[in-house]
């Protein structure tokens, strides 16, 4: 039977729960539900990527949407060490229609359809094979600019403007994921819905999101009086309210790891002046000459020596310190002994080593946030005008909703939805997948295990294969 695999980004397990009397489609799924363990750090490349593959970022080697390379770059499609599931499936023939899902550009030539999601540049192509796209005719990218301001700052002096973008990048996934299943074969679909994720960052704590759940449950529904097949919904990780923001680029720097490439007095004055704006009235910065000016002052990204730094955080959403091997110790130490409000509220992680460096991701306590910005001044301090209110949880949601799937609660991870998905196919899988199939089938079939060398390839085909290699050709 065909499967259908919907993605609600940062689908919070407790606002579900809250919510679900007032969520009719999503209530049909709430007989077989648990909560979905993230990966570490619980952010969207990494979490999404486990989910489409079947493994840890160990395996896949994605970590978050920046990799340092001696400097910071941004992952792609190619990144990815490991196939995903529209990859495994045209292996055996099988055909996928995939929309939106995060780390997914350049899109990849597939047996079907792949329209890429989060990352992909403004202009350029976003959706394989060319010929699909005259079914996405008024698609919504998904851009994180608005009147000239990053989302997140426009979510300030205009949520309602925010919140009607959200809406038409909401409906515009539907109506593509709609078009595409009734123009192109399909055994499995996949569309992931973001506006979730960006209401729950921007304004957390408000009715809009609760308006932004409801969206998105209302189009869950339009997909299902369409398409008859095995549903499954995820998301990659949950979200809290942050209390505190951490600014782990100022304790580092203070602590004489971090270097500069900019004058101090310059990046000073930045900071300042977003100070200044956060208590400016709305009408002050609503004019938009003046607003794009100051912001662009403001907002500019710090800049890092790289060389002379012997540590330095990544990215907010890495939860990463890369470090110099020599100084590891020094900063698991600093890390771990961490206090903010009388307790300590990080736990260090050593996720690998090489010649040159040592990557420590930070597992961080519910009610804290990890900010990159350097500014030289407090380690500590209460989200800001313009910081995130809501940061990722480490657990997500996954429900079911199919002929074959029976009342179930528990709890899986990311790495087991992708064996899920092959089980209720009926789908033989590689056997370097790290997940397992949970008990929610009412008919359980055998998990069928494969060799990845053999994996797609017929037994005479398998025979050819030894007898070329016999022969030396």
């Amino acid at each position: 039977m065909k499967s259908i695999l919907i993605g609600i980004d940062g689908a919070e397990p407790k606002l579900i729960d809250k919510w679900i009397d007032e969520l009719p489609n999503l209530q049909k799924f709430y007989s077989c539900y648990g909560k979905l363990k993230s990966t570490l750090p619980p952010s969207s490349a990494p979490a999404w990527t486990s989910i489409v593959t079947g493994v840890t970022p160990p395996k896949h080697g994605i970590y978050d949407f920046f990799y340092f390379d001696g400097n910071i770059k941004i992952v792609s499609s190619r990144s990815r060490k490991k196939p995903a599931i529209w990859n495994l499936l045209s292996r055996i023939g099988r055909k996928s229609i995939v929309i939106n899902v995060p780390v997914t550009y350049p899109p990849e030539r597939i047996n079907g359809v792949v329209v890429s999601g989060l990352l992909t540049p403004p202009g350029e192509n976003f959706v394989m094979p060319l010929e699909a796209r005259k079914f996405l005719l008024g698609y919504k990218m998904e851009h994180l600019i608005i009147d000239d301001l990053p989302i997140r700052i426009a979510s300030y002096y205009n949520p309602e403007k925010v919140i009607k973008i959200l809406n038409e990048w909401i409906e515009s996934r539907t109506r593509a994921g709609v078009a595409l299943m009734k123009n192109f074969e399909w055994d499995f679909s996949m569309i992931v819905y973001r506006a979730t994720d960006l209401v729950q960052h921007f304004l957390w704590n408000r009715e809009e999101v609760f308006e932004i759940y409801k969206k998105v449950d209302e189009e869950v529904g339009k997909i299902m009086e369409n398409f008859r097949a095995n549903y499954f919904i995820v998301s990659d990780h949950g979200f809290y309210g942050i209390r505190r923001n951490i600014f782990l680029n100022n304790l580092l720097y203070q602590k004489g790891f971090v270097y500069t490439s900019k004058e101090e007095k310059r990046l000073k004055i930045g900071k300042k002046l977003t100070k200044i704006l956060s208590y400016m009235p709305k009408n002050f910065t609503h004019i938009p000459s003046i607003r794009k000016m100051l912001f662009s002052i403001a907002f500019k990204k710090n800049s890092i020596n790289f060389e002379k730094s012997t540590a330095f955080c990544l990215s907010s959403s890495s939860r990463a310190i890369i470090c110099k091997k020599e100084v590891k110790e020094e900063i698991m130490r600093l890390v771990n002994n961490f206090e903010c409000e009388d307790k300590k509220i990080m736990k260090a992680h050593e996720i690998y080593e090489d010649d040159k460096k040592v990557y420590i991701i930070i597992e961080l306590q519910e009610g804290y946030a990890i900010v990159d910005i350097l500014n030289f001044e407090r380690i500590v301090d209460k989200p800001e005008r313009f910081h995130f209110k809501g940061e990722h949880g480490k657990n997500g949601v996954f429900m079911a909703h199919g002929k074959n799937i029976k009342e179930w609660n528990g709890r899986i991870s990311v790495i087991d939805v992708l064996p899920t998905i092959f089980h209720s196919m009926n789908i033989e899988i590689p056997d370097y997948i790290e997940g397992k199939t949970p008990d929610l089938f009412k008919k359980k079939l055998k998990e069928k295990r494969v060799e990845w060398e053999k994996y797609g390839i017929s037994e005479k085909e398998m025979e050819k294969i030894k007898k070329i290699a016999k022969s030396g050709l």
